[in-house]
């Protein structure tokens, strides 16, 4: 019995999710470099300029701005395995896909990456929050796989992820900006 639990739940957990739908269009990439390009003057003029970008807008940045990495003869299967727990820029390392859906005043990111050789899916649903000049995440779903993560277990690993040393910095906001939010399916930036 406890071997197939055991079999069940690997198969659930290397089962990937299939990446949501999310709103594209061709031009986001443009209004998103108009929109921050606006906000930056509005600064300058000294205003507190608030920066709204849609899904589409929100994703395009996304694709444009993260690093995605092909895998590396590390990641390859037979590598040797790294000990200790991966530090937030070794897991931004093997981040191949990152899909963001905005609804309501939550989020839903999607995140394929590539761990020990064999590509796995991350969910994560929740709304963002900052905190003492800090982003992050407040979770009420996660899925790895298609293994729904228990709320307890994602609430400690989302505060692991957020709150330990190596990490902290890296959600530090810079000065200017006072908060980030989603509000009516809008990823909202209002600065100081």
């Amino acid at each position: 019995m406890s071997l197939a639990v055991a079999l069940v739940l690997v198969v659930l957990l290397l089962w990937p999710a299939d990446p949501p739908e999310v709103r594209t269009d061709p031009k986001a990439a443009e209004r998103v470099q108009v929109k921050i390009e606006q906000a930056a003057q509005t600064a300058v003029e000294g205003q507190a300029p608030v920066l709204q970008m849609d899904e589409a807008e929100l994703n395009a940045w996304i694709q444009t701005n993260l690093a995605l990495q092909t895998p590396s003869e590390s990641e390859l299967p037979g590598a040797p395995v790294p000990s200790g727990e991966p530090t937030l820029q070794q897991v931004q390392s093997s981040v191949h896909d990152v899909k963001v859906n905005l609804f309501g005043d939550d989020l839903r990111a999607y995140v394929l990456f590539n761990l020990y050789g064999k590509d796995l899916t991350l969910q994560l649903e929740g709304r963002l929050v900052v905190t003492d000049g800090r982003l992050r995440l407040r979770p009420t779903r996660g899925k790895l796989g298609s293994l729904p993560i228990p709320q307890i277990t994602l609430d400690r690993a989302v505060s692991r992820l957020f709150d330990s040393p190596e990490n902290r910095e890296s959600f530090q906001l810079p000065p200017e900006i006072k908060n980030i939010r989603v509000v009516n399916g809008e990823l909202i930036v209002s600065y100081r």
